[in-house]
């Protein structure tokens, strides 16, 4: 067969393609303008503009991080340089019921003080979804962005963060929101349901607002109402969810947290697998760690949490209430042998809350001579409620165990960040900066728990197609050109719970929208990154 010839803006030439489609890898050239996939095969008689030589390298779409938390990180910082380091084309925002709009006037300062630094970075003048949008677009970033709506989020611009049921009209006024973002480029609603103020919305009020939703062919992520003790039930829920509302079903960070519910993933999975096999489409992202993270005020009982961080500072600050908030935490302790050694503080923005970044909640108390209980109280009213959490809580085999099921699909549950400025401030959970480079190392490489293509169609095709993105997610001609090339014998996570602002190992170039925006150790920093709409 005669080679095929022409000219490209980028040929990437004598890698091993892995398209996405879960096929085995071949050897082809790739040919890129125009911001397309011009060609893949033999490409011996083109000639481009640039060019990359792959020879021992793989060529994949660039990778999908279907749950982030890059919502402000991206116009504080659009180089996205955790993420696109490790691969990272494109990331979903909007998770776990917040997202940074709609934000009236009167939520505007509460939402700045919940994000903290980083707000104070960002020119934020929105107000409704489309702006925010808006407001990304004209920022410009490295990578591309899905945006979601967060339940949360709409639930506190309506009622504010009590913990009760919506009248009609503020259902009525919720689903508004909801279809406003949806008619701005939304591709779904998220809840977060072990969050204020999401935690207090019954399932039928989920229903209403996910109903639009589903009339749109879009997604409802959940971040579901327990990872533990009641996980089976709050899966139970996330189903009906979906099928009474006809919504596509993504069920966040899939775990079992706690020694007591190790092994609860098999169940999990074989309930996810009857519903797939019942026409529900229903599916999870996972992250390979044994650790999660959130705030510190997940240590107090909900009724403490109601009302927002004022109200909690308040409790904090009465002798009554905080005994109660003390005892409860003690009951919880004991019930989890080990627990204050499990808990590590994540980021902090006073000159005390930065002296206990990076140590566990054990080691503050041995240090200052207080009960565990006393630091985490002294911490939120230090910090006024802002302080982030590492907990350890999930074992190998069950990581595993999701990591490598066809169903499930690769989120980092974490922003885009960079290891300066006021990004690079933070202790973060090592998933930011390499989530995706651990899959292919951990699991692939090393256990060999999937197939290099397999997971690669998880990162990818999987999730592109999951998310209706019928241009992307694979090495094909005619689509948009997100490619990732990585060594798959040196690619590795870099990033510690000890040491987590570390950038991934073998990572050769990554091309967004048809532009190089990382080649070598070289940023380039065009941000061709584009704010995706639906369908």
């Amino acid at each position: 067969m005669t080679p095929m010839q022409g000219h490209a803006e980028i040929i990437i030439r004598g890698g091993e393609v892995v398209d996405g489609t879960g096929a085995p890898p071949r050897r082809a050239d790739v040919a890129v303008s125009g911001g397309r996939i011009a060609a893949v095969g033999d490409l011996t008689g083109w000639h481009g503009d640039e060019m990359i030589a792959a020879d021992g390298l793989a060529v994949a779409p660039g990778f999908i991080d279907m749950h982030t938390h890059s919502d402000i990180s991206l116009l504080v910082n659009g180089r996205a340089e955790s993420k696109l380091r490790q691969g990272v084309t494109t990331e979903v925002i909007g998770m776990c019921g917040w997202s940074p709009a709609p934000a009236p006037d009167s939520r505007r300062e509460a939402m700045i003080q919940e994000v903290g630094a980083w707000a104070r970075e960002v020119d934020w003048t929105w107000g409704g979804f489309a702006q925010y949008v808006e407001a990304l677009r004209q920022a410009g970033s490295s990578v591309n962005v899905v945006p979601v709506v967060g339940h949360g989020t709409i639930r506190a611009a309506v009622m504010g963060e009590e913990g009760r049921a919506p009248s009609a009209e503020e259902l009525a006024s919720m689903r508004r929101e909801v279809e406003r973002a949806l008619e701005a480029g939304a591709f779904g609603m998220s809840t977060g349901l072990v969050y204020a103020p999401g935690m207090w919305a019954e399932t039928e009020e989920i229903i209403a607002l996910a109903e639009p939703v589903g009339k749109r062919g879009g997604i409802y992520f959940s971040h579901i109402r327990s990872e533990s003790d009641r996980l089976m039930e709050a899966i139970e829920e996330a189903i009906r969810i979906g099928r009474e509302t006809g919504s596509s079903v993504q069920i966040a960070h899939l775990k079992a947290e706690g020694r007591r519910n190790w092994g609860k993933t098999e169940q999990a999975l074989e309930r996810i697998e009857r519903a797939r096999a019942e026409g529900l489409e229903v599916s999870y992202d996972c992250y390979p760690y044994p650790a999660w993270n959130t705030g510190l005020g997940q240590m107090l009982p909900a009724w403490a949490r109601e009302g927002g961080a004022e109200q909690m500072l308040e409790r904090l600050r009465d002798e009554e209430a905080r005994d109660r908030i003390i005892s409860f935490m003690r009951r919880e302790a004991s019930q989890d042998p080990g627990r204050w050694e499990r808990r590590l503080i994540s980021w902090a923005e006073s000159e005390y809350g930065r002296t206990t970044q990076g140590l566990t909640i054990a080691q503050i108390a041995e240090r200052e001579g207080r009960e565990p209980e006393e630091v985490v109280i002294r911490l939120l009213t230090a910090e006024r409620g802002r302080v982030g959490l590492v907990g350890f809580g999930m074992c190998e085999e069950d990581i595993a165990r999701v990591v490598s099921h066809p169903v499930g699909m690769i989120g980092s549950d974490a922003a885009s960040i960079a290891p300066y400025g006021v990004l690079g401030e933070a202790h973060p959970h090592p998933r930011a900066y390499g989530t995706f480079a651990r899959v292919l190392a951990k699991y692939v490489r090393e256990e060999r728990a999937l197939s290099l293509e397999a997971a690669v169609h998880k990162m990818t095709g999987r999730a592109a197609a999951k998310l209706g993105l019928a241009d992307r997610g694979r090495i094909a001609e005619g689509l948009a050109a997100d490619i990732c090339v990585f060594d798959p014998a040196t690619v590795a996570d870099r990033a510690t719970f000890e040491e987590p602002q570390q950038y991934a190992d073998g990572v050769a170039c990554v091309i967004v929208n048809g532009v190089i925006e990382l080649a070598g150790e070289e940023h380039r920093d065009r941000r061709p990154g584009k704010v995706l709409t639906p369908g």
